[in-house]
C-alpha cells in the first residue's frame, strides 16, 4: 500500500496509525526526500505500507519527490494506492487523483482534517464523491484516530478510479492518460 498526498495533509500521521511507527518528515528545500516503510495488520493480513514523499503533482517537471513517488505508483511497489487529501482543499486534492487515476490501481481518497474543513464552513458530500469517482472516500481526522476503523475496512473495496462524466472530450483525455 502507497500512501500518496501533497506535503502537509497527514500522510505521515495515517502512516503511524496504520504501522505503529513514526515517521519524521520534512517537505522542504535541501532535504533528503526518501520512502518510509512499514507493516500494518489489515484484517487477518500483514500489509506492507509506505509514506511517500509530499507531492503536488505527478506531472510536469519532475522532482525528486515526483520522481520517487512516480516511481512506487508505476512499480510493482504497490498494489493498492490510498491518497490522503487536505479536505480544506478538495480542488487541490483531485487535481493529485487523477493524475494517480493513469496508474490504473486500487484506490482509496481520504480525506483528512474534516473537522478543520467544518470549522471554517467547508463540507464535502464524501458518498457523492465516492458515487462520482467510483472509489471509496473516508473523512478522517488522522491526529485522533478517527476514520481509522472506515479506512482499514475499506482497503478492501479499493478501486480504479473511474473518469467522471461531466468533464468535456478535452478534460476527459487528460483525465484517463495523467
Amino acid at each position: 500500500m502507497a500512501l500518496v498526498g501533497q506535503p502537509n495533509v497527514g500522510k505521515s500521521v495515517v502512516f503511524g496509525r496504520l504501522t505503529g511507527r513514526y515517521a519524521t518528515v520534512s517537505n522542504y528545500p535541501g532535504t533528503t526526500v526518501a520512502v518510509t516503510t512499514g507493516r500494518a495488520l489489515i484484517g487477518a493480513e500483514v500489509c506492507d505500507v509506505m509514506d511517500t514523499p509530499g507531492v503536488n503533482a505527478l506531472d510536469g517537471t519532475i522532482s525528486e519527490d515526483e520522481r520517487i513517488t512516480r516511481e512506487v505508483l508505476a512499480g510493482t511497489q504497490s498494489d493498492l494506492v490510498v491518497q490522503v487529501a487536505d479536505a480544506r482543499n478538495l480542488r487541490r486534492a483531485l487535481m493529485l487523483t487523477s493524475q494517480i487515476a493513469g496508474f490504473r490501481k486500487p484506490t482509496i481518497l481520504v480525506l483528512n482534517m474534516v473537522d478543520e474543513a467544518w470549522a471554517r464552513g467547508i463540507t464535502v458530500d464524501a458518498a457523492a464523491l465516492e458515487a462520482e469517482l467510483d472509489i471509496p472516500v473516508i473523512e478522517m481526522v488522522a491526529v485522533e484516530g478517527r476514520g481509522l476503523p472506515e479506512l482499514r475496512a475499506a482497503l478492501v473495496r479499493a478501486s480504479v478510479p473511474t473518469v467522471p462524466a461531466h468533464l468535456d472530450a478535452h478534460q476527459r483525455a487528460v483525465w484517463a492518460t495523467s
